[in-house]
């Protein structure tokens, strides 16, 4: 919505059909051209088909949002590897295909100018926090950050910025990512473990503006809650002790 209000066209790529068409045509509504893709980013043929898709509509691509993603949560000793490799299968592999796709877009695009792309990477608070009632997430967003920081790296020498999302409490439907799983596989964690984590969070649409802000300024990092600060600091303030314990 927020790439509508600021003169953007957008594919809007979803593996609900239905809930990506009414976004589209709720951007149309707004003056934007934009086109609804249904996309399992669990498979390579799908992303292809978007970055096709988004091409053909718009003869190319400025602006990736690496975004889909699930959450389990659990207790860690009850985890099974069907929870473990449902959230790895979208949160690592799938956003590695993304990126690796539409990185490659972009470096084809790549002119010599300043700037010529960006790419979004949305991983987490959890990205830097570890949480054994939320461990295989936590794994995937903290994947996320280390491919995000490597992605901005490879990139930048291109004029293609890389920033990486880690949002707090977002009222979002992920506590619904549930629905997406094979009724064959053994389950422990459901995703409704992190309703009382995001219920009362930030509206989405307040995060629209933060991202593209974070866009313009090329930021490495893009954070949405300031109240996470005093947790960082504890995690590096940690890290950095090790260090000073060095048994020389």
């Amino acid at each position: 919505l927020e790439l509508a209000r600021q003169g953007a066209h957008v594919a809007v790529a979803d593996i609900d059909a239905d809930r990506a068409g009414k976004v589209s045509e709720a951007l149309r509504g707004l003056g934007a051209r934009s086109i609804a893709v249904e996309t399992d980013v669990r498979k390579q043929d799908s992303v292809n088909a978007l970055a096709r898709s988004a091409l053909e509509e718009f003869g190319g691509i400025d602006l990736v949002f690496n975004n889909a993603g699930v959450y389990l949560g659990g207790e860690m000793k009850d985890a099974t590897w069907d929870d473990w490799r449902f959230v790895l299968d979208v949160n690592v592999d799938g956003a590695f295909r993304v990126g690796q796709k539409f990185a490659g877009i972009l470096r084809d695009q790549a002119s010599g100018e300043d700037r010529c792309g960006h790419i979004v990477n949305t991983a987490s608070v959890g990205g830097f926090m570890a949480m054994p009632e939320g461990v295989a997430y936590c794994v995937s967003k903290f994947s996320m950050v280390a491919y995000s920081e490597a992605m901005r790296i490879d990139l930048e020498p291109l004029g293609i910025g890389v920033s990486t999302l880690c949002p707090g409490p977002i009222h979002t439907k992920l506590t619904g990512s549930d629905r997406l799983r094979a009724p064959s596989e053994k389950r422990s964690g459901t995703s409704e473990a992190l309703t009382p984590f995001i219920e009362g969070g930030m509206n989405p649409e307040d995060v629209g503006p933060i991202v593209l802000s974070g866009v313009r300024r090329n930021l490495p990092y893009i954070f949405t809650h300031d109240d996470f600060r005093d947790f960082f600091k504890t995690r590096f303030d940690l890290v950095m002790k090790g260090f000073d314990e060095i048994d020389r």
